[in-house]
């Protein structure tokens, strides 16, 4: 709210904190005549009185200067207040829920068993715990790599604790694990935030995607090792073809966007891409003597379920998206024929 002038705004502030001009003339060692002046506009205080005479008045600088309140100002103080006391609140219940619940464990396991065994799978329950609800208020800065890294070790942390104590060999495929699915959350998240990967940055669907190939390369590998003696090498044989042809064909489908096409022929590509390099291999290669499904033995006059019902779909399926992907060429190669000529 605006004032008339310094000298009416700092009357009425002063009658606010309930204070004469005597009484504030002695809080700021100068004379009573002084603060008269300054109320009737006579006369100015000296800048060295403001910061003391700010406090004495409750108001900022800027509003003394100015003569005004800023309200706006004000209800931003306001709120951070606010918030610091909640955020205070919030840790300080966390820290007490987090003591209490070692102290008990630890008693109680000593009580028990005589001896520390699973209060550290707790300890380190708590440790991860603190990651997710007391460790965002703490760090200010770096927090997308922070925060991640320290989440994820404090997880390998119990993981490795509970491996210990229930004497098993598991721990490297769930940490395995864990770090495959954040690869597919921040590998993208890294690239486009992260100024060590601007230069690769127009790059970040293959680079992620090739990432998480790697990654899940690995764990397929090492779940292969630990079940080796009970299996021959399907990683070689299965997991790896798979897996490398879907990597490909999903690079496929990230290139398309970098054609310099219109939309229908960029979705016609798609579609091509669906039938021709997803759709025939799985149905041409399988083996017609383990009555897999062939397109190429689809029989329309036979629809019976023990017989080439599953062929017939099978090929209604590919010979729709051909249909659909000749559609879209169309449409595409129309569009561009007219533009050319306008």
């Amino acid at each position: 709210m605006e004032e008339n002038s310094f000298g009416s705004f700092l009357r009425k502030k002063r009658k606010e904190k309930n204070l004469t001009q005597k009484e504030l003339s002695k809080l700021l060692y100068v004379t009573e005549s002084a603060v008269s002046k300054w109320e009737k506009d006579v006369a100015h205080p000296d800048i060295l009185l403001l910061p003391k005479l700010v406090e004495i008045l409750d108001v900022t600088e800027h509003e003394l200067i100015t003569a005004s309140v800023d309200n706006e100002a004000r209800e931003e103080r306001a709120q951070a207040k606010k918030w610091r006391t909640l955020l205070f609140a919030w840790n300080l219940f966390f820290y007490i829920a987090y003591g209490v619940s070692l102290i008990t464990c630890f008693i109680c396991n000593l009580a028990v068993d005589k001896t520390l065994s699973w209060f550290f799978i707790v300890l380190s329950a708590v440790f991860l715990a603190f990651t997710f609800t007391s460790l965002p208020t703490l760090v200010k800065s770096h927090r997308l790599i922070i925060l991640p890294s320290s989440m994820y070790l404090a997880l390998c942390l119990l993981l490795g604790v509970c491996c210990i104590y229930t004497e098993g060999d598991w721990f490297v495929i769930p940490t395995l694990s864990v770090f495959f699915g954040l690869t597919i959350i921040f590998a993208p998240i890294y690239i486009a935030k992260l100024k060590f990967f601007r230069k690769i940055r127009k790059y970040n669907d293959f680079v992620s995607i090739s990432i998480d190939f790697i990654a899940l390369n690995i764990l397929l590998f090492v779940i292969n090792l630990y079940t080796l003696s009970e299996t021959d090498w399907w990683y070689f044989t299965i997991a790896l073809p798979i897996v490398f042809y879907v990597y490909l064909i999903i690079n496929l489908f990230l290139c398309v966007r970098f054609f310099k096409l219109n939309r229908f022929l960029k979705t016609s590509i798609v579609l091509s891409f669906v039938d021709i390099f997803v759709y025939l291999p799985l149905l041409f290669i399988r083996s017609p003597e383990a009555n897999d499904a062939n397109i190429l033995m689809a029989d329309f006059s036979n629809w019976h379920p023990d017989g080439a019902l599953e062929n017939n779909i099978h090929l209604i399926i590919f010979l729709s998206i051909l249909l659909t992907s000749f559609a879209f060429l169309t449409i595409g190669l129309i569009r561009c024929f007219l533009r050319k000529n306008k």
